[in-house]
């Protein structure tokens, strides 16, 4: 199917679609979403989190020779409301703040000269410890083992034995891991339980390490990084988490976000993408409130004038995604394609 997808595009291109469709969506703005760049092999691991430089420069390369404008996010929600954005523009974001986003993205976009917003969870890039949940599941995925005993690790709450050919088991061992080492908030602690966990598992802990893989970027890297031109910080809240139930615990995860990126960078925080995606409708207000100029998801697709600023969609970029893809995505043929499917189910 994933061939004939690519098949057929490459058809509608050929025949000049792409074109006719980059000119009906040329009022509509395309926001692109990015997450990590890899410093090894990431990439493999989950194509949609981190990806290639030498393919994210491919892609800056074709949005350049395509002669896409690419401009900043406050511009761009500014124009949007004014209905003054330039034919096909294209903002470009960067979720949580690795390192290599920083280290290796951002030499790529000052080399074409692009803007670029990255929106920066606060507690893993001040507290300096990994990613938990995204670096267990990567020692898991890395480890040549089937099973795994967690009275390995000597952890007393934790103890049972793991199929690690099961999803499942996999994702509730390492939650319980997670919750268990965020809860010391201890950089040493951490470090002696993941490498022992890395012992057990036959996984090389000292080339994760050397590699800095799994780390966002420190307060004073994220801090000179916002003086370079076009390099915009901005919110993604503290923890990584958007509490539903209480305004006054999502006012808190945002604006210790907010005080922290401020203090960092010297900068005023105004935009805000949901952690992971996830929101619901009544969150929306409480964003308004706390004078957030825009909201960015996961939704896939294009803005337009009059689109709720708080919901705007994004393409999502990744190593699983082919030039071809990213090219209908960014014409705006696979947009139009989700807008009549939609269309078509409402009747």
């Amino acid at each position: 199917m994933r061939l004939l997808k690519i098949l057929f595009l490459t058809g509608m291109k050929w025949l000049g679609l792409f074109y006719i469709s980059r000119r009906l969506s040329r009022k509509y703005l395309r926001i692109l979403c990015y997450h990590g760049i890899s410093f090894r092999d990431e990439h493999k691991f989950r194509g949609k989190l981190f990806m290639q430089e030498d393919l994210f420069e491919r892609r800056m390369a074709l949005l350049k020779k395509l002669d896409y404008p690419v401009i900043g996010l406050n511009q761009a929600v500014a124009a949007l409301d004014k209905q003054q954005l330039p034919d096909n523009a294209v903002v470009i974001t960067f979720d949580d703040g690795w390192n290599g986003t920083f280290s290796k993205a951002v030499p790529i976009l000052q080399k074409y000269n692009f803007p670029v917003t990255i929106y920066v969870t606060s507690y893993f890039a001040e507290k300096q410890i990994p990613v938990l949940d995204v670096l267990l599941s990567y020692i898991i995925w890395k480890s040549p083992l089937d099973y795994l005993d967690l009275a390995e690790l000597d952890i007393e709450t934790i103890s049972q034995k793991v199929d690690l050919r099961d999803g499942a088991e996999i994702k509730t061992i390492i939650a319980q891991l997670e919750q268990y080492l965020r809860d010391s908030d201890d950089r040493d602690k951490i470090n002696f339980y993941i490498s022992k966990l890395c012992k057990i598992l036959q996984v090389d802990y000292s080339d994760i390490l050397d590699a800095n893989m799994f780390m966002l970027a420190d307060p004073s890297h994220i801090g000179t990084y916002a003086q370079c031109d076009g390099v915009k910080i901005e919110l993604h809240t503290h923890h990584h988490r958007l509490p539903e139930k209480s305004y006054a615990a999502c006012y808190e995860e945002i604006e210790e976000n907010r005080r922290r990126l401020e203090q960092w960078t010297g900068q005023k925080c105004e935009h805000f993408c949901y952690p992971s995606g996830h929101y619901r409708e009544e969150q929306i207000p409480w964003l308004e409130k706390m004078a957030i100029k825009s909201a960015t998801t996961v939704k896939a697709g294009m803005n337009k004038y009059g689109d709720n600023k708080m919901e705007l969609s994004r393409i999502l970029d990744g190593e699983d995604i082919t030039d071809i893809e990213f090219e209908a995505e960014v014409c705006g043929i696979l947009s139009l394609f989700r807008i009549f499917k939609m269309n078509g189910e409402k009747t």
